[in-house]
């Protein structure tokens, strides 16, 4: 069993980036067989992967890990990792206890945070560039996303103590992500007004339904951009984007990279 001191990962650091907040992004890529024993960090952590895949296991369950796949790690969780492909890369956001303690933010808060994939993924993309930036901005530019992040660290719950209806829009969302579903739409399927949507929308969501929308269409993209045999035209249809254009410069407003230079990570 191999424990792991901060900002150290299996893989090879391929970009490192440690602010003064008590966060750090670290870019990790694996070439080759690495250790396939358990292991834990010191820090909790979120991880995005980026490229490649491998099956995670952990003491009670067993993630299929895949491109745009989230996983969230506390401090000291044993986990183990196999049939790694190769090769693999992954984005880590971490948070070292002064983080935690200076915020009054949890890990179970951010693991619950973790739960809205879409926003997760987003999340670990902007700090990611922000990180590439490393100017005198970055740590603020950081924290301030990290900020908005943390008031939305409840995200899992949220629809506990809702109307059934949200729930099932939240649902009926995800299932056509590559659609266009108008409010009309939306309110003939539920039996919901289409004022009642609209007025509440942002309440639930955390955004505008287009916004919404949006992001689970670039959420999915991620993937498919992990996959060099799609054009980027190819993505944009399969994504439900009118076309090209329209889907890269929605690609750079959400994640700040144009969809060529993210395939280049």
């Amino acid at each position: 069993m191999n424990h792991l001191s901060k900002e150290t990962y299996l893989g090879t650091t391929e970009h490192k980036f440690s602010s003064g907040q008590g966060v750090s992004v670290i870019e990790a890529e694996y070439k080759q067989k690495v250790s396939e024993n358990w292991h834990s960090h010191q820090n909790a952590h979120i991880t995005l992967f980026l490229k490649g895949g491998t099956l995670e296991k952990r003491r009670h369950e067993t993630h299929a890990v895949h491109p745009g796949s989230v996983l969230f790690y506390h401090s000291d969780e044993l986990h183990l990792n196999q049939e790694t492909l190769f090769p693999s890369k992954n984005i880590n956001v971490e948070f070292d206890e002064y983080f935690l303690k200076t915020h009054g933010i949890t890990e179970e808060q951010l693991q619950q945070g973790a739960a809205n994939l879409v926003k997760t993924q987003l999340l670990v993309l902007r700090m990611y560039k922000e990180s590439l930036v490393k100017d005198a901005f970055s740590d603020d530019s950081i924290k301030m996303l990290l900020a908005d992040y943390a008031a939305d660290a409840n995200f899992a719950q949220r629809f506990v103590h809702n109307p059934q209806w949200v729930s099932s829009l939240f649902e009926l969302l995800n299932d056509c992500w590559n659609e266009n579903p108008s409010l009309g739409q939306l309110s003939a399927t539920l039996g919901i007004s289409p004022v009642s949507i609209s007025k509440h929308f942002p309440r639930y969501f955390g955004c505008t339904y287009g916004e919404y929308m949006r992001r689970l269409k670039i959420s999915r993209s991620l993937g498919l951009l992990a996959r060099p045999a799609h054009s980027l035209t190819e993505v944009a249809l399969e994504c439900g984007f009118a076309d090209q254009s329209h889907f890269i410069r929605t690609f750079k407003e959400q994640t700040r990279f144009l969809p060529k230079d993210f395939r280049k990570l």
